[in-house]
């Protein structure tokens, strides 16, 4: 794998600082939807389309 796909992605602990959501809460959504993830050097990064989609989503739903 190339290092630029590895480091395109989003780790559990951006997604938690960004979206300012409980990590667990990110492992959560990532299984209940189907978040794409691969891994490089042990870290797990999320696909942001996939981030992205849902969270814009579930905000949407909040309003």
């Amino acid at each position: 794998m190339k290092l630029e796909a590895a480091t395109a992605g989003l780790t559990a602990d951006d997604i938690a600082t960004v979206w300012r959501i409980p990590k667990g809460t990110v492992y959560r959504y990532a299984h209940q939807h189907g978040w794409r993830r691969y891994t490089h050097v042990g870290r797990a990064y999320y696909h942001p389309d996939d981030v992205t989609t849902t969270l814009d989503q579930l905000a949407k739903e909040e309003r």
